[in-house]
């Protein structure tokens, strides 16, 4: 399944998370960008997604945020690892309007020690985000801070595509 990685901010496309993906059977479609200078991330990403006939997406914070409302508006499934959805107001100007709600399934992992992008706060975006139409499930992991570790990726990515596959099937 072809997969858009996202990465957060003033990071880029770790090899080992790369490897972690393409081990879980995805094949993995990567970009580097700069967020503080490039401009129209968003659509760049998006574009990404339609040339590689993209079926599913993986991010983390900045990146989980973008891959949130590229879900809603692309239709497509996604992992949102501590995603940045507590700064809504202030990311919001980057996302262009999106009037219509797609995604058919997202899975949230949360950090309960993330110092990065308040936990409670994302708990409390996704209970008002979900809907009939949206099979959404989210993880709060009392282990985990805003860098996610290896073991826990891979076990988070298993635990997404697992799921994600019983879903479809029913």
């Amino acid at each position: 399944m072809k997969t858009l990685y996202i990465h957060g901010l003033n990071s880029h496309p770790v090899p080992e998370k790369l490897e972690i993906l393409k081990k879980n059977g995805l094949e993995v479609v990567a970009l580097h960008i700069n967020y503080r200078t490039e401009k129209d991330t968003y659509q760049k990403l998006k574009d990404a997604i339609e040339k590689a006939n993209v079926e599913f997406i993986v991010g983390n914070s900045l990146g989980g945020f973008i891959g949130y409302w590229l879900g809603e508006d692309l239709g497509l499934p996604c992992l949102l690892f501590n995603p940045a959805m507590s700064y809504l107001d202030k990311l919001m100007p980057f996302i262009p309007e999106i009037n219509h709600r797609k995604c058919p399934a997202r899975f949230v992992v949360i950090g309960a020690h993330d110092e990065s992008v308040n936990p409670e706060e994302n708990i409390s975006f996704f209970r008002n985000a979900e809907r009939v139409n949206c099979h959404q499930r989210v993880l709060v992991c009392e282990w985990l801070a805003h860098q996610i570790d290896y073991d826990t990726f891979d076990e988070m990515v298993g635990w997404a595509l697992r799921s994600w596959q019983l879903y479809k099937g029913m």
